[in-house]
């Protein structure tokens, strides 16, 4: 049974956007003012708004058990809005809420699913009901809605107008949001002058429907054709015509309260400062914008393959103006793809301040006190980037919390004073971003998990052969975990490889390092951009490698009696009065060079992570727009991501370029 009406189903997307940000600003609200003593009405008000939000979104959308379940939370901060002295237990009233913060976002994740079926909050929504009840009890009183006085018929009324009554079902709690729905009907059929009530957004709105009815001015040839349509609407109990009395006094409903003002009667200079307020902004589908990601990304191939085609070698002497053209060309295409670029570009703190959330609930939990650390949030990175980190970054707070931060009394025996934190960080490096998770906790025995490894029978070479770096990589293999005992959260290593391979699926990479009786660090090592970058493309015997252009510093042809060698025999090169190691790529990779020697050849000078030194290849391609492609699951057997190379593309004469990792390269032959 489908969950929407077929006319709603276009909306679900925009509703699913916006409630996802409702509900994260609501838990950043509720655990900054979690530990304070009370709450600011500020914040009262906010949490009230967000509530009455979703209550009404989720009504129009006809999801009845979300409009519930944000009108009972409503409800809680109804009665503090209203009355800020009330007495009421703030870790009770947290906990309601945060259980139904989390329900709503477990529904609107299955929301596009067909086969799920809505899930029942009713008891939820009792305990919810139950402790309004016991704060309203608290004060003494019980919170009433009030009607206001209005005018069914007015003098200047013109006989052409035709009031029509709506009764909505007792069951309808957003009745107000049924009329607005209504009224975009019935504009098929008829022309709406006026409503009662005359604001239908305001907070009253429904409990005046509720109470009186919806009545309609509206004006139509065919009454039938607006009798039949308001019938057919959803929650409708009744409809009928009411006449205009001849002689009769105007009767009113509920006079006690005078009406309120009427919308319309805003002025002109108001209406157009609201509209102007959300004027520069618009919600953009990611999906339009990956498309448009994906056609720079062909403009780009497509200019490489027009500029670069051999088909014009022959007379490049003599097209000037095709030259020009030609720098004009990559100028733009470059301006293009920066301000794509820059449109999808978001900070890290979208993905860290989800983690506030998962530490709180493992304190509560757990009992353990653990402080969570940001630093550099401000970091930004592609859309596609963050929403990738949101699991692994998880699962590592996670692993950090609940096996990396010992108990307390274990902490206190260890003799360790200072407070159980666990740092995310971000900073840009290059071309890559690098996410850190560390914690000052119990660290990690390499030597017992070097154990571990041997019984479960995953080493690959003898134990004595494995360095530290090596030994603590271990618990990224499929199933390797040190823990004894099952906990409700994920143990350290149970996971790590579907982290790890996630990872490596986007170009990225997940570097662990840890010290017994001080702590673990997590890193992640992700692509700024999963798209386009700018590279040197280079020979290396037979094949064609592309290092990023952010690694190199200087491209140089070598000079004999520049070349030195250490006590080690290792090659090294001499550059402005300093040696710096020679790597030689074709030996690296295996394949045999094209050349003699190393002055026959060229030298990269490379920076990565503050280490320098000189790659060795056969000749200078050239520079290169690329759009990088992470290798498939299926060549994960060979490691290539650990091997010094981190993607691939396809160049603009169709053939296929390998991506140097020049980090990888480097620690992979000196090590860390």
């Amino acid at each position: 049974m489908p969950k929407f009406d077929e006319s709603l189903e276009q909306m679900l997307d925009v509703y699913i956007y916006e409630e996802q940000q409702l509900l994260e600003q609501l838990d950043d609200i509720l655990m900054r003012t979690e530990k304070e003593d009370t709450i600011a009405p500020d914040d009262v008000a906010e949490i009230f708004r967000i509530m009455h939000t979703v209550k009404g979104s989720s009504s129009m959308m006809g999801l009845t058990n979300l409009q519930k379940l944000a009108h009972a939370a409503e409800d809680l901060f109804s009665i503090i809005r209203d009355k800020p002295d009330i007495a009421y237990d703030k870790k009770i009233l947290f906990d309601l809420v945060f259980q139904a913060s989390d329900s709503m976002k477990s529904e609107i994740d299955i929301l596009g699913d067909e086969s799920a079926e809505l899930t029942d909050f009713t008891q939820q929504i009792a305990k919810i009901r139950a402790y309004a009840d016991v704060m309203k009890s608290a004060d003494g009183q019980q919170i009433k809605s009030v009607m206001p006085k209005e005018d069914i018929f007015t003098d200047d009324e013109g006989d052409d107008i035709l009031t029509l009554k709506v009764k909505y079902a007792e069951t309808c709690a957003m009745p107000a949001v049924r009329a607005m729905l209504l009224m975009r009907s019935l504009g098929k059929v008829c022309e709406v002058t006026k409503t009662i009530p005359l604001d239908i957004n305001a907070d009253n709105a429904n409990d005046i429907i509720t109470a009186n009815g919806l009545y309609l001015k509206l004006i139509t040839d065919d009454k039938d054709a607006v009798v039949n349509t308001a019938k057919k609407a959803i929650d409708v109990d009744s409809v009928e015509w009411v006449e205009k009395p001849k002689a009769a006094p105007k009767p009113t409903l509920q006079p006690e309260q005078p009406a309120p003002q009427p919308a319309k009667q805003q002025g002109a200079a108001e209406k157009k400062k609201s509209s102007e307020r959300g004027g520069g902004m618009m919600s953009v589908s990611l999906a339009k914008l990956d498309t448009l990601l994906d056609l720079v990304g062909e403009i780009v191939i497509t200019e490489s393959a027009v500029i670069s085609s051999p088909d014009l070698k022959p007379y490049m002497a003599s097209l000037d103006r095709f030259s020009t053209s030609a720098r004009n060309l990559k100028k733009l295409t470059d301006e293009l793809q920066d301000v794509v670029m820059s449109i999808r570009m978001v900070p890290v703190a979208n993905a860290f301040s989800k983690m506030n959330r998962v530490v709180r609930d493992m304190n509560e939990n757990l009992g353990k006190g653990v402080e969570l650390v940001f630093v550099g949030q401000e970091t930004e990175v592609d859309k596609s980037v963050v929403d990738i980190l949101n699991d692994p970054l998880m699962h590592l707070v996670r692993n950090a919390v609940d096996h990396g931060i010992e108990e307390p009394e274990v902490r206190k025996q260890k003799g360790k004073t200072e407070k159980p934190t666990v740092t995310l960080s971000a900073e840009n490096s290059s071309s890559e971003v690098i996410i850190t998770v560390e914690d000052n906790g119990a660290g990690m025995d390499h030597n017992a998990i070097l154990a571990k490894a041997k019984k479960q029978g995953i080493l690959k070479k003898p134990e004595s052969e494995y360095t530290k770096q090596e030994a603590l990589g271990l618990i990224m293999k499929a199933g390797f975990s040190t823990n004894e005992k099952v906990t409700n959260y994920s143990g350290r290593g149970v996971g790590m490889d579907v982290v790890n391979q996630n990872l490596e699926k986007i170009g990225g990479k997940l570097i662990v390092e840890s010290e017994l009786g001080v702590g673990s660090k997590f890193i992640i090592k992700i692509p700024l951009s999963l798209s386009i970058n700018d590279v040197m493309q280079v020979a290396v015997g037979c094949m064609d490698l592309s290092v990023p252009i952010s690694s190199v510093k200087e491209i140089f042809k070598a000079d004999m009696q520049n070349i030195v060698y250490d006590t080690d025999g290792t090659q090294l090169i001499m550059i402005r009065g300093k040696c710096y190691p020679v790597i030689s790529l074709p030996e690296y990779f295996g394949v045999e060079s094209q050349v003699g020697s190393l002055d026959e050849g060229i030298m990269i000078f490379c920076e990565e992570e503050h280490k320098r030194v000189c790659l060795f290849a056969d000749s200078l391609i050239g520079e290169q727009q690329i759009v990088t492609k992470p290798f498939s699951p299926i060549l994960g057997q060979y490691n290539l991501n650990e091997n010094g190379l981190s993607g691939c593309s396809i160049l603009a004469d169709g053939s296929m370029t390998l991506i140097a990792d020049v980090g990888c390269i480097i620690n992979k032959v000196f090590g860390k």
